[in-house]
C-alpha cells in the first residue's frame, strides 16, 4: 500500500519513495513531526497541534486514492481534518515543506523500510547433519 504522503512525495519529485509509515514518523521521525506541527499551527492552518498531528497521521497512514494527482488526496484530508477547504497559502506552503523535508523523510523511510533481512552465508552439510534455513521452516511430519 502506498500512502498519500508517499505518493505526494513521488509526485513532487522528492527522493522519499517508501517505508514512511505513521509508526515510523511518530517514533523515529518525531523531530520532523514536531517541526511540522509547530510551523503549520503557528501559521494558523490548524486550530492546534493535535489537529495538525491528526492531519499528518491521516496522510501517512491512509492509502492514496488519486494516483495521478495525489496532492488532491492531501487537500481532501485537510478538508476532513479541519472542516474547511485547504487555502491556497497552505497548498503552496505544504508543497514547499514536502520538498524541503523530502530527503529527511526518505532517510527515515530507508532506515525503517524494507531493508530488513537475514544474511545466511555458505552452508555446508558435513556427514549426517541437516542444514535448516530459518526462513523456510515448515512442519513436514517426520522429516
Amino acid at each position: 500500500m502506498e500512502t498519500i504522503l508517499i505518493q505526494a512525495l513521488k509526485f513532487i519529485g522528492a527522493s522519499a519513495a517508501s517505508g514512511i509509515t505513521w509508526d515510523v514518523i511518530k517514533g523515529a521521525g518525531s523531530r520532523i513531526l514536531d517541526g511540522f506541527k509547530k510551523h503549520f499551527t503557528n501559521r494558523k492552518y490548524f486550530e492546534d497541534e493535535s489537529q495538525a498531528e491528526e492531519f499528518f497521521k491521516d496522510i501517512s497512514s491512509k492509502e492514496s486514492l488519486n494516483k495521478r494527482h495525489p496532492l488532491e488526496d492531501i487537500w481532501s484530508v485537510y478538508d476532513n481534518c479541519t472542516g474547511s477547504e485547504a487555502p491556497d497559502g497552505f497548498k503552496a506552503e505544504f508543497t514547499d515543506w514536502m520538498k524541503r523535508h523530502g530527503d529527511d523523510l526518505g532517510h527515515l523511510g530507508d532506515s525503517f523500510g524494507c531493508g530488513n533481512g537475514i544474511f545466511i552465508q555458505k552452508q555446508v552439510n558435513k556427514g549426517n547433519a541437516q542444514v535448516t534455513n530459518i526462513g523456510n521452516q515448515y512442519n513436514y511430519k517426520g522429516f
